[in-house]
């Protein structure tokens, strides 16, 4: 599925991205393309043991927000494991952007107003 600004697990996760970077002025359209490595903050000289621990830290934060702040439950056959994991396997990735984390997100997560 594209980035759209109409999917409430796009939507949200552009929320958080933008308030966890501080960068609250960025549209929409151009946080879809931010990169895996931007997301999770890799520093220059960052190993892959450092990518690994810091994508896993940023999924483990991404699921307490939809969790407690915008009232996301997991669709059925997810939980907080493979939630985790399915945002971990794509932050690790380098070539992966916010667009495709919202895919994931959309997939693991269920937003409110979402139909059944």
């Amino acid at each position: 599925m594209a980035w759209n600004s109409n999917n409430r697990a796009h939507t949200s996760l552009w929320g958080f991205e933008i308030w966890d970077h501080a960068q609250e002025d960025v549209g929409f359209k151009e946080v879809g393309d931010w990169g895996a490595n931007f997301i999770i903050k890799l520093a220059a000289g960052d190993g892959s043991q450092m990518r690994s621990d810091k994508a896993r830290t940023h999924a483990e934060k991404l699921d307490g927000a939809f969790i407690s702040m915008f009232r996301a439950s997991y669709e059925q056959g997810e939980n907080r494991t493979s939630a985790i994991i399915g945002m971990e396997k794509l932050l690790v990735d380098s070539d992966k952007t916010m667009s495709d984390l919202a895919d994931v997100v959309d997939e693991k997560y269920k937003f409110l107003g979402e139909v059944s």
